[in-house]
């Protein structure tokens, strides 16, 4: 080996060195970018001739060493871990913020909730029985029938508007999805020519890989290489698909559109709702499978579950109240000596009673308060009868106590739940950046190096150059 050779080794040293000082820089400038990727510069030793040649011999001291590349330290099986895990948690977490909302709505136990108001309503009849004639006991009564069924309204109405503004949410969420999926499609071609061309793409990976998160937190995808016709991924050349409950959301440099069926809903009127992908094949998307398919699926449960479960149990309640009252009412008589007529009735002119339209019918005259037709007799006896309906073990108050109870339980499984799910995301994340995440004081470390290999291959440099200028200096 020439001294002339020497100096190409001290440069392609300093050339490595160099390179290994510009990848640290970029860590340490990114170290807190969201979703960066933290990259080493990948460096292979240069040896000598593979192949002897005539009149001269290798003496084995290596050519110097070269720079091969620039890779991402990433884990694909740590990544998806902890997007699954992401997914199951935005799934909890809006089951969560479904339950919290409706325990605002019910407010129980307090002061002002139904239960309170059912039981100021029966037990005003029983007050009526104290002078059935009077007119104040009378109007109390027909007043806390106004206030339950008030209630009853608020309650339903609160319901449905939650379901009115989580299904904005979804359309939100879809359309959300839906844009990211286009900018994925272009990444992917971005990626293949960069990867056809030899260029690195280490920063539009991570940009790609940042959508594919978020995707998954909001419908539980995941990504795999891009497969052709047969199945083959050999030529994906850095793209991957989008799968979302098994059908292509993102197929290479495509995109398909995920829509919500209906996408516009009545106002009051609670449908079913799901996703589908709009391709060749209509293809329905289901979001299930896993620990979670995120914040869509929790949504969806809400909207196609949980909101009208509660809706319907309180409609129950409603008109298990209506049977209970109107029916005791027709076993009566007002203070006029009339037949008692229905307390309780749907406020929209129509046959149903729920809890959205219940109301109060007549006035405080109309309450049928005696068993006995007056003027012969005022016993106050269906008063009393009306009053002991609050302890009925199957009445509309034990069904609103079940639903409170049922209520509580629901809610603090699911916070439980979020809990552990938490735990497993900070784990799962954790493990993530341990692999892909920018440490400083390893950086620093790394800056460290690569300055004194800057050096000593300066210093290298330097005493080669003397080494021939000293060769020169003879031959003069």
């Amino acid at each position: 080996m020439s001294s002339f050779s020497s100096l190409g080794i001290g440069s392609s040293a300093i050339h490595a060195a160099q390179r290994g000082l510009d990848v640290t820089g970029q860590n340490i400038s990114n170290s807190a970018t969201p979703g960066y990727t933290r990259q080493r510069v990948d460096l292979e030793s240069v040896g000598g001739p593979g192949v002897p040649a005539f009149w001269s011999r290798y003496l084995g001291t290596g050519e110097g060493v070269k720079v091969t590349g620039v890779s991402r330290m990433t884990d694909e099986f740590l990544v998806a871990r902890a997007r699954s895990a992401s997914a199951a948690l935005g799934d909890v977490e809006e089951q969560a913020r479904t339950f919290e909302a409706i325990e605002r709505t019910v407010n129980e136990p307090s002061s002002s909730g139904l239960q309170a108001q059912l039981a100021d309503f029966w037990n005003a009849w029983g007050k009526i029985t104290n002078n059935p004639s009077a007119d104040a006991p009378r109007n109390t009564t027909f007043e806390r029938a106004v206030s339950v069924a008030s209630q009853l309204n608020h309650v339903s109405n609160a319901l449905h508007t939650q379901w009115q503004d989580t299904h904005a949410e979804v359309v939100g969420n879809v359309t959300n999805v839906n844009s990211m999926a286009q900018d994925i499609a272009s990444l992917n071609r971005a990626i293949r020519n960069n990867t056809v061309a030899g260029v690195p793409s280490n920063e539009l990976l991570d940009q790609r890989d940042r959508l594919v998160s978020e995707i998954s937190r909001l419908t539980g995808a995941f990504s795999r290489p891009m497969a052709d016709a047969l199945g083959n991924t050999d030529n994906a050349l850095g793209a991957v698909d989008v799968v979302i409950g098994g059908v292509k959301l993102v197929e290479g440099v495509n995109a398909n559109v995920l829509s919500l069926t209906p996408a516009v809903v009545t106002p009051g009127v609670i449908q079913p709702v799901s996703l589908s992908l709009t391709d060749s094949s209509a293809a329905t998307v289901t979001l299930t499978g896993g620990s979670g398919a995120g914040n869509l699926k929790g949504q969806l449960t809400a909207l196609n579950v949980t909101l009208p479960g509660y809706l319907a149990d309180f409609d129950s309640i409603a008109q298990q109240l209506v049977t209970t009252v109107n029916t005791q009412q027709g076993a009566g008589y007002t203070v006029a000596g009339i037949g008692g007529a229905p307390l309780f009735t749907d406020g929209l002119g129509g046959t149903t009673v729920n809890a959205g339209n219940i109301a109060v019918a007549g006035n405080p005259a109309d309450l049928a308060v005696s068993q006995g037709q007056p003027p012969a007799v005022l016993d106050g006896n269906n008063a009393m009868a009306m009053a002991r309906h609050l302890s009925d073990t199957g009445g509309a108050d034990a069904g609103y106590s079940s639903l409170i109870v049922r209520l509580g339980v629901q809610a603090q499984s699911v916070n439980r739940n979020v809990e552990v799910q938490s735990t497993v995301v900070k784990g799962a994340a954790d493990a993530r950046d341990n692999v892909s995440g920018v440490s400083l004081n390893e950086e620093m470390t790394n800056l460290i190096q690569f300055q004194h290999s800057f050096s000593a291959a300066a210093r290298f440099i330097t005493a080669i150059d003397s080494t021939i200028e000293t060769l020169l200096n003879m031959a003069r």
